[in-house]
């Protein structure tokens, strides 16, 4: 039997995986576990080895502290108003570039529907993200469905290809790039970001306003 989700699964092989099994799956995923608990790990007699440093359970205790309190204050809410603002005024972007290009016949027009047009497909890329991190919908087939529409349909992508290997990105950000054709890993991996960090005021405003 194959993991639902990819080869995520390997990225935490032999390690505590408690905090990202967590984030990347519904309470119903709990249920389906319970038939494949074998037995509980004895840490108090394990290995020296497999111990925990106390600032390492200190560090997860406080992430688990603070996540339960994000969830209480509401802040991982998607807002419906927002998101049907987005997919409108994304699709806009769309028929814009087609009048432009259908209504003129000047180069210049044309380049300038060409900038809308990447526009558009730039805005699909952030909300196929969102969308297929089930970000939006808390029925995942609903989450899973608008991703590959936006993804498939209007962006011309295959969503299950990049949510493979996005996955992998997620479960150990910032170490190391989930596969060589994903480019989703590394900071240097996104030359904006990194100068952002270094205090660039004009990358700053450009990833503020990128979404």
């Amino acid at each position: 039997m194959e993991h639902p989700g990819g080869l995520v699964i390997f990225s935490h092989a032999g390690d505590d995986m408690t905090d990202v099994f967590a984030a990347f799956h519904p309470p119903s995923a709990y249920q389906a576990m319970e038939k494949y608990l074998i037995g509980e790990v004895d840490m108090a007699g394990s290995s020296p080895d497999l111990q925990k440093a106390d600032s390492q359970a200190k560090f997860e205790k406080a992430y688990r502290d603070l996540r339960v309190k994000l969830k209480k204050a509401g802040l991982f809410k998607a807002s419906w108003l927002y998101y049907t603002w987005k997919c409108l005024s994304t699709l806009a972007l769309c028929a814009l570039s087609w009048t432009m290009v259908l209504s003129s016949d000047s180069f210049l027009v044309h380049m300038l529907a060409a900038v809308v047009l990447a526009v558009f497909w730039q805005q699909c890329g952030w909300l196929a993200h969102d969308f297929l991190h089930h970000q939006v919908f808390e029925n995942r087939r609903l989450g899973d469905l608008a991703g590959i529409m936006i993804g498939n349909v209007w962006q011309g992508f295959d969503v299950s290809w990049w949510k493979n290997k996005h996955n992998q990105h997620h479960s150990v950000p910032n170490l190391y790039e989930s596969q060589p054709d994903a480019a989703d890993g590394e900071s240097r991996a996104r030359p904006s970001a990194a100068s952002s960090q270094a205090g660039g005021e004009t990358d700053r405003i450009v990833l503020r306003h990128s979404r």
